[in-house]
């Protein structure tokens, strides 16, 4: 074999176990004629494992370059997963949103992602409904359908606890019932209105000139139904009734048949006719009518 040298037309297949198949039959018949064919019928076991070897390690190859086409696919086909903290992102957008309140202003915890899935790649747009009607304070549940592209391909149910904070009207000292509210009445607090009722007061000026229905402890937090408007005029009272059109104006005297507070209609009685009519009240003595 030390003289035997394969054709030079498949010198260049050498590296293959496929070449050396097709080599073989020119191997042995060149052999014949060089007067060696026993000597290359001894050395076939050798090449029958140098072929073995060959296919043997090509399979593996082949097997190989079929999973990363597979894995190219996979990622060619561009399914993107939104991650659980952009829902909670764009959960925390709508309260804020719709609330009208700061990041700041609002705490949200125990937040569950039901029903999310891998979508394709594209242009992502939310669109976030609410579930029920209930106020956005509290446990709350919406539901966020995903479009790509402007086709809705998933439909994600969310949920979680929502704390609000805001700044409460606040009584500054026991307040009696009757007691007309002055400024230094009050201060302002930062609480957690989620806990509260809804008609919690947070505007200083909706509390100023009210007057106290029920006894107030310090520190409590005023509801808008702890107030009301301080009566002008009570039943019984005599008044002044007074008519105006145009430049006419006339004045009777009036008795009041219901109490009335400042601006509000109420019915009065006319002293000289006896007829019962509305009126709206101006001050404790005088209310008014247009005819």
């Amino acid at each position: 074999m030390n003289n035997f040298r394969l054709p030079a037309r498949y010198a260049s297949q050498r590296e293959t176990g496929g070449a050396i198949l097709d080599c073989l039959p020119a191997m042995l018949r060149n052999a014949r004629q060089a007067g060696q064919f026993s000597i290359v019928i001894r050395k076939i076991p050798c090449i029958v494992i140098l072929l073995t070897c060959f296919v043997g390690l090509s399979f593996p190859l082949e097997a190989e370059g079929v999973e990363k086409k597979k894995i190219r696919a996979r990622a060619d086909n561009g399914y993107q997963s939104i991650s659980d903290a952009t829902f909670r992102e764009i959960f925390r957008d709508f309260l804020c949103h719709h609330l009208g309140k700061e990041k700041s202003d609002i705490v949200l915890s125990k937040v569950k992602v039901i029903g999310k899935k891998p979508v394709p790649a594209g242009k992502i747009h939310f669109q976030l409904f609410q579930k029920d009607k209930r106020s956005l304070t509290g446990y709350t549940r919406l539901v966020a359908l995903l479009s790509v592209n402007g086709v809705v391909k998933n439909k994600v149910k969310l949920s979680g606890w929502v704390d609000v904070f805001e700044s409460v009207v606040c009584a500054r000292r026991n307040l009696k019932k009757g007691e007309i509210i002055e400024e230094g009445d009050f201060y302002l607090a930062r609480k957690n209105i989620s806990h509260l009722s809804s008609n919690i007061l947070t505007n200083t000026g909706k509390a100023v000139g009210l007057m106290v229905k029920h006894a107030v402890k310090k520190d409590t937090c005023i509801k808008e139904w702890m107030l009301e408007k301080p009566l002008v005029v009570k039943r019984g009272d005599m008044i002044i009734i007074l008519a105006e059109s145009g430049n006419l104006r006339v004045s009777v005297p009036g008795r009041v048949l219901v109490n009335g507070h400042m601006g509000e209609l109420i019915r009065v009685q006319n002293s000289m006719s006896k007829k019962v009519i509305h009126a709206r009240v101006i001050d404790n003595s005088t209310v008014s009518v247009k005819f």
